[in-house]
């Protein structure tokens, strides 16, 4: 018997509260291929998994590579937030960006700015050493956003870090990139593309702050946030004496 064209096509879809949700189609409930089909379905998603945990790392190592660190107390904070960001349920929207971290010795608040990329521009970028990478038959970051129109390269500019608390410097990471993908109408176009249809509809609800709030309770920084709010507040009474 010859296989189905929507053979695998089977979706296990993740819901709230760590529970899970196939979905078929109407036509599957007779389907004499159905075990086979769900087996190959879970097989390519794990598959897939493996691959975007590998495009994850290589990602992570071009950020650490490319991004500017004065101290080790800020520099292992990003290592741990970039692991966590590429392990959350939105990693998905990061594989269209390139995240940049510069720590400029200032005592000012931090910012960021986003720089749309061309493919034509990014291949230029890239010189030779992408025609060697394909030559030796590599897959990497580069390759596959060939088939993409291009990119958004977005910079955080961290320019006030707080000693001896990572929860603080994680916070402040996480902050400003939310803040960057919230802020930003492509950003945010990104993110709805990745969610269930109410979680869209609630997202495009919320202000820029909600959604701030909402993306870091996502990606696990929750405490993180708590930890900002409490040194900010810190600093502010510092500036009132």
């Amino acid at each position: 018997m010859e296989r189905k064209e929507c053979f695998g096509s089977i979706n296990e879809v993740a819901l709230e509260k760590g529970f899970t949700q196939i979905q078929t189609n109407p036509e599957c409930r007779d389907c004499q291929e159905f075990r086979d089909c769900i087996r190959q379905s879970k097989q390519d998603m794990e598959e897939k998994k493996e691959r975007d945990e590998l495009r994850g790392q290589e990602m992570i190592a071009r950020i650490i590579d490319l991004s500017q660190m004065l101290s080790n107390e800020v520099g292992s904070c990003l290592l741990e937030f970039l692991n966590r960001i590429y392990s959350s349920s939105l990693e998905a929207i990061f594989f269209e960006n390139l995240l940049l971290f510069y720590e400029i010795p200032k005592e000012t608040l931090s910012f960021s700015l986003t720089v749309p990329i061309s493919r034509s521009i990014f291949n230029l970028v890239q010189g030779d050493e992408t025609k060697a990478e394909q030559a030796a038959g590599q897959t990497t970051i580069y390759q596959q956003r060939e088939t993409r129109d291009g990119f958004f390269l977005r910079i955080v500019l961290i320019q006030r870090s707080f000693p001896n608390n990572p929860k603080a410097n994680m916070g402040l990471i996480a902050h400003e990139v939310a803040r960057l993908f919230s802020s930003d109408s492509d950003g945010v176009n990104q993110i709805l593309k990745t969610l269930s249809a109410s979680e869209n509809n609630r997202f495009k609800k919320m202000d820029t702050e909600q959604r701030v709030k909402w993306l870091m309770e996502e990606w696990g920084f929750s405490d993180e946030l708590e930890a900002l709010k409490k040194e900010r507040a810190r600093l502010d009474e510092q500036k009132k004496c």
